[in-house]
């Protein structure tokens, strides 16, 4: 009996995106992204982890005003690759997750992918809170827990650690962004990529309407949350401790209704 040969581990994002199978996933995957993704025209635009897929297959990326590309220190995602003849050549640069070299309020929409799976995501996201700007948009590509793309090591989704939709919720709002909307991609076995890309957009679609749950990769916009730290109302202080209320001289009638503090023990003459 024949046994299928078995596909190969990519040693980083790098290496799979220059295959033919990676070429067959980033256009799956960008089928359901681009609807979510907004007007470029005038953003200054970071894609992070290791976004350069993305950023090379946006056609409309061209009228933004500024582009650059981060690639996280990471094994899977430290390697730049090859960029296609075709595609438009990026700024591009190393960073540490916990340190982004950008000034804060300089960015106006990041796109993350490859990042929040692979380092701790809380000081990550707090680093892109910090230079993105006060209206701008967090798109992030995140491989979903309960999703079939996170249990194929043959995937760079397949590498570090998932998110179901419910900790995806929950870490976002940690670092005080707000999801605004959301999809699914890579819903779809991905053997059927092997009839080719037409039967693997239509298994995407099928799948995809089963629900959040069935989809390998997470997508969300969120945007920064920046009255979540706000009270609702203003909090009072509980004192524990009796509060004395001195009038001064000549003033009392200005205050006609002041509270009577407690009656204090009167003192023996005698002590």
């Amino acid at each position: 009996m024949q046994t299928r040969p078995s596909l190969p581990v990519p040693s980083d994002a790098a290496g799979f995106y220059a295959s033919r199978r990676g070429e067959q996933v980033i256009s799956l995957l960008m089928s359901r992204l681009l609807p979510l993704l907004p007007d470029p025209k005038g953003l200054r635009v970071l894609g992070l982890g290791y976004a350069a897929p993305v950023l090379s297959q946006w056609g409309a990326l061209g009228m933004a005003h500024w582009v650059a590309s981060a690639q996280l220190d990471t094994p899977m995602t430290r390697r730049r690759g090859i960029v296609p003849p075709s595609a438009k050549e990026w700024p591009s640069c190393l960073v540490a997750p916990d340190s982004l070299p950008f000034d804060d309020l300089s960015i106006d929409l990041v796109v993350l992918m490859h990042g929040l799976e692979i380092v701790d995501p809380h000081p990550l996201l707090r680093m892109i809170w910090k230079v993105l700007s006060d209206h701008g948009r967090l798109i992030l590509v995140v491989p979903n827990r309960t999703g079939l793309a996170a249990k194929d090591d043959t995937l760079p989704f397949g590498h570090g650690s998932p998110f179901s939709t419910g900790q995806l919720d929950r870490v976002l709002q940690r670092a005080l962004f707000r999801a605004e909307s959301g999809s699914t991609a890579l819903s779809a076995p991905l053997g059927l990529l092997s009839l080719g890309e037409r039967a693997g957009f239509m298994g995407d679609r099928l799948f995809s309407m089963l629900g959040r749950r069935l989809g390998g990769v997470h997508l969300v916009t969120a945007c920064k949350d920046l009255y979540s730290g706000m009270p609702v109302e203003a909090e009072r202080a509980a004192l524990n401790f009796t509060r004395r209320v001195t009038s001064l001289a000549g003033s009392a009638g200005g205050y006609p209704n002041l509270p009577e503090g407690p009656k204090s023990r009167p003192r023996n003459p005698k002590a």
